[in-house]
């Protein structure tokens, strides 16, 4: 009998202690997640996750398909449906299971591709965003008007005119060659980039903070930040996910910056 108490409490003792190295050893852990909202209201985050997509200001959608060679590049096709979701245009290879698309004028949409490294999350987790690209279509034929490529954790929002804009989060200052060169932290921003020049950023505003805000998320179990897009401006709110009481939980707004876009449009 206590043989077998012991060989018990041994394998607890085992369970318990791997779970502890899995979490501890997740490297996901504690990065902030991000959430767009939109003034329809469609949101999204880490946790959503629709095959076909609306867009945003318009009556087609968006719709992501595994590509014929899928096992071998793992890529996906990009559909745009119509408001009875039939198949208006299909453009292979050039899609993901994480888009976003956004009405710029009559016929035009924009539309983002996002492709994401992270594996515990659905995207949308700060430092995981490898690259994105993004499209402008004429829906009356179908044609690409323009296509650029974003860089690593650079975070689509929103367009207007030829301008695209990101959020870029902050870098820590960094040491190379043991120490004898330093390199200078660099604070979150919000930039745009222009079809005339999509190589160059052009900031729009330069946040207060390169990690985070100082900002108590001490009671909190999730950092959120959440992205509010309007056709004027954009409003960026810190958040922590924490206990409201009577077992009630809700994300805490802790600090909100507002960034006018319009007036940035000659």
């Amino acid at each position: 009998m206590k043989a077998n108490k012991m060989r018990r409490r041994f394998s607890l003792c085992c369970v318990a202690a791997a779970t502890l190295l899995l979490v501890g050893c997740n490297p996901e852990s504690g990065a902030a997640t991000y959430e767009v909202i939109y003034p329809s209201g469609y949101t999204r985050d880490y946790t959503t996750y629709h095959k076909e997509i609306p867009v945003e200001g318009a009556s087609c959608s968006l719709q992501w398909e595994k590509a014929k060679d899928y096992e071998k590049t793992y890529e996906y096709d990009l559909r745009i449906l119509d408001e009875n979701d039939s198949v208006l245009y299909e453009y292979p290879n050039m899609g993901s299971d994480i888009m976003r698309g956004v009405m710029q004028e009559e016929n035009m949409v924009w539309i983002c591709a996002e492709h994401w490294t992270s594996h515990h999350h659905r995207g949308y987790l700060e430092g995981w965003l490898k690259e994105s690209d993004v499209f402008l279509i004429n829906l009356r034929d179908g044609k690409i008007l323009f296509q650029g490529r974003a860089g690593e954790n650079e975070f689509y929002l929103t367009s207007n005119g030829t301008r695209c804009y990101f959020y870029a989060p902050g870098k820590e200052e960094q040491e190379k060659l043991f120490g004898l060169v330093k390199i200078p932290a660099e604070h979150a921003e919000i930039y745009y980039r222009d079809t005339l020049d999509w190589g160059k950023e052009h900031t729009v505003y330069t946040f207060d903070y390169v990690a985070k805000p100082d900002i108590d998320t001490s009671g909190g179990v999730e950092t959120r930040i959440k992205f509010y897009i309007s056709e004027t401006q954009l409003k960026v709110v810190w958040t922590s996910y924490e206990s409201v009481g009577n077992g009630n939980w809700e994300y805490l707004e802790k600090k909100a910056y507002e960034i006018p876009i319009v007036e940035n449009i000659p």
